[in-house]
């Protein structure tokens, strides 16, 4: 489990079904090199972002993900030049606007992190993160590119129909329920992201309303889907998945350990991609 979650083939395996519940939502034919695409990228961003964040001391970090990281760290690297590779490769077949906004998501999740800026009161350069309250919102722009306009932009050039008014409100159904469902983990970090001066919306407000804001991005979510023009069965099968989201967030049925926040939140996500799935083909 450890090696799944940690590696982060886990939320690779997300990204995947997010892109392609776009497809099933949009009824686009499905592109399996931009599903694979998607799901290099993710991995190789993830364990990058990873590496670069490398404390002083892993091996003492309280973190079993820290931990794990980097006694595999010489792996992790080999991965993630192998997923980078992969993901080039398969990126040259796309059409150039295609292409290109891959190339414009790699850049964004490695300015993410990468030490770009300067921060007032602090020796070292630092990632966008460190911009007060970007870190949310940062997330869930990247997540809606890469796992609805990417497809949607594939699919165009390939002269396939396109609803454009439900392209936009899948972007902004993604962008709600990424953002509700990362919220959780800058309330984990919070006391880790006072001290290095990350000014997340926890640090900001306070983890009450923090949960609050989840709780009503989530509620939004539900409402947006169930007043959509789509069938009854893909209403509720969002809906539900919406709901049991909600219900790990403010009701945890396990421990909030780091298997509650990269298995069961993160898996959410996937979640919703079954959901959908079955509501169409079952």
């Amino acid at each position: 489990m450890d090696t799944l979650l940690f590696s982060n083939v886990f939320i690779a395996g997300c990204a995947v079904a997010q892109g392609w519940m776009t497809y099933l939502l949009l009824l686009i034919p499905v592109d399996y090199i931009v599903l694979v695409i998607l799901g290099c990228a993710t991995l190789a961003l993830y364990n990058f972002s990873m590496i670069l964040a490398k404390p002083q001391h892993p091996e003492t970090s309280p973190y079993r993900r820290v931990r794990w990281v980097f006694r595999h760290e010489r792996s992790l690297w080999v991965w993630t030049g192998v997923a980078l590779i992969v993901a080039f490769v398969l990126g040259l077949q796309l059409h150039m606007p295609s292409f290109i906004l891959l190339g414009v998501m790699g850049v964004m999740g490695l300015a993410y992190n990468m030490p770009i800026m300067r921060v007032a009161g602090r020796q070292r350069r630092a990632g966008l993160r460190q911009i007060t309250g970007l870190k949310l919102f940062y997330i869930g722009l990247v997540w809606l590119m890469s796992s609805v306009l990417l497809p949607v932009a594939e699919a165009y050039h390939d002269d396939f129909q396109i609803v454009w008014p439900q392209v936009v409100q899948l972007m902004g159904w993604v962008f709600l329920f990424v953002v509700a469902i990362t919220i959780p983990f800058d309330i984990r970090d919070i006391y880790q992201d006072k001290y290095y001066g990350l000014k997340t919306i926890p640090v900001l407000f306070g983890e009450r309303k923090a949960l609050t804001l989840s709780t009503m991005l989530l509620v939004l979510h539900i409402g947006w889907v169930w007043f959509s023009n789509y069938s009854l069965d893909i209403r509720l099968a969002l809906s539900i998945a919406s709901l049991i989201t909600l219900f790990f967030i403010l009701f945890s049925p396990v421990k909030k350990n780091e298997y509650y926040y990269f298995l069961l939140l993160d898996g959410t996500m996937l979640l919703q991609f079954l959901a959908v799935y079955l509501a169409l083909y079952l």
